[in-house]
């Protein structure tokens, strides 16, 4: 590793839906891929929330399958074109077990990323 990179936990791409809410708004998107701290996803049609900024408190709610969904308290750290970045505020203690048997092994494992 070197000074223009970090660490973060490793991410795990899913098949999975989410919705995101904020301000009374909604926006529909897909995962593109999901940690033991945070998410990315892919707005659906370019259904983006206009006002959506950095530091946003939003709630998603995250969709795997029939019996797994996920609800979430999360920040947004990123906003590209076509990529929303969400950091988890708070998991509640129900789903907690939930999301680390999701994740897998990458609930251990750190990857660098670039600064």
């Amino acid at each position: 590793m070197n000074e223009n990179q970090g660490i973060r936990h490793a991410r795990k791409t899913v098949d999975a839906s989410c919705l995101l809410l904020y301000r009374g708004h909604s926006c529909v998107s897909n995962v593109k891929n999901i940690s033991a701290s945070g998410i990315l996803i892919e707005p659906v049609e370019d259904e983006c929330i206009n006002d959506l900024e950095l530091d946003a408190v939003c709630i998603l709610e995250i969709v795997v399958n029939d019996t797994f969904n996920l609800h979430v308290s999360s920040k947004v750290t990123r906003i590209n074109d076509n990529e929303i970045a969400l950091h988890y505020i708070s998991i509640p203690d129900d789903k907690q077990v939930a999301l680390w048997q999701l994740l897998g092994d990458h609930v251990h494992e750190v990857e660098t990323f670039d600064l």
